[in-house]
Formats: structure tokens, sequence, C-alpha cells
């Protein structure tokens, strides 16, 4: 795997978790296919992420918009209209779609510890896992032992706030079942083989 694409495995995973307060707003600002000055206006001048600089507030924008674009309108329009914990479903179906690593991690970390009856996953379990795919693919190790830890501890926040760990110290297993509407928006923009990865079966 090439270096272009251990990016993509990737993606934007330490530019934040889920996001949940800020994906909201970002979301119906997608919504009204703004120019690049109107969303600049929005986001720097507005602040409407109510951000304390106009680089965090630029930055956290920017992650969310490659998660919506990555996943199309009708996601982001779903996002709008389904229940408080559909909506955090659907979020982390974007997180995956965007960075790849985490389908693998929940994969081989969630769903073994499902079928081997383990009631939690170790407070290792990101950097032994990390270390594992280094193995498979050496362009890992490019990224710094500091960026690895806060890619892990995005991941685990997003799986707590999600409800497949109760919580990032303890992490025990939670079981976890997509709501239809998710299973229908994600059938709807054809992203069926999250359902699986998501519900830890495979």
């Amino acid at each position: 795997m090439q270096d272009i694409h251990i990016k993509n495995y990737v993606g934007d995973l330490s530019g934040g978790s889920l996001l949940i307060a800020e994906t909201r707003i970002i979301a119906s600002i997608q919504l009204e296919n703004l120019s690049d000055e109107q969303w600049q206006q929005r986001i720097v001048e507005d602040n409407v992420l109510q951000k304390k600089s106009t680089q965090t507030a630029s930055r956290f924008a920017k992650v969310i918009r490659k998660r919506l674009n990555a996943m199309g309108n009708d996601y982001t329009q779903a996002l709008i209209h389904v229940s408080d914990r559909a909506y955090v479903q659907l979020l982390l179906a974007g997180f995956i779609v965007q960075s790849p690593i985490i389908s693998d991690f929940m994969r081989e970390c969630l769903a073994e510890a499902k079928r081997t009856y383990k009631p939690t996953i170790s407070t290792h379990a990101w950097s032994d896992f990390f270390e594992d795919r280094m193995r498979v693919f050496p362009a890992l190790a490019n990224y710094s032992a500091s960026t690895q830890k806060r890619m892990g501890s995005h991941v685990i926040k997003a799986l707590v706030d999600a409800g497949y760990l109760n919580s990032p110290r303890q992490r025990q297993l939670q079981v976890v079942y997509l709501l239809p509407e998710v299973i229908a928006t994600l059938s709807k923009i054809n992203k069926q083989e999250l359902i699986a990865v998501m519900e830890c079966t495979q």
C-alpha cells in the first residue's frame, strides 16, 4: 500500500472524533449549497461553530465537510431528520467511510471480543492494533507516536458516543443494533457493507 493509499486508509482520523454538535451545524449549511465566499463568511466571520479561534473553526469545518462529501447529499439530508440515536450511528458510518482503518479496528477488536465472549477490550487495544497494521503497511510508521495516540483516542471516544463501549476508561463492550432508519439510509446510499461492520457481525 503506497503512501497515498495509507492517507486514504487513515483519512482525517486525527482531525476529531464524531464532532456531534458541530456536524449538525455544518450539515445544515452544506445543504444550502453556498459559494466559497459565503461558506467562509459563515465559518470564519459568523463563527457558527463558536470556536475560540478561526483556525480551529476552519479545521473542524473542513474535517466535517470531507466526511459529508464522502457520503453524499442523501446522507446529509438524513442527518437533519433522523432521531438523536440514529444521528450518532450515521456519524459513525461517515467516520468509518472517511477513515476505513476504523472498520478494521472494529472487526479485529470489537467483533473478535464479541465472538470470544470477552467483556471488555484492552486499554492497549488501539496501540496493539496499530502495531499489527504496521507490519502489513509499513508506511503507517510515518505517523508519530503522539498522532497515533490521538487517533486512538478519537476512535475510542466515537465508539463510546455510539454506545459500543461504556466509557473510555473501562471499555466494557455493549451490544449495538443499527436502527431501521440507519439501515435504510445506508442502503439508499449504497453503503450496505457498513451494516455488518457496525453490528460487529463480521
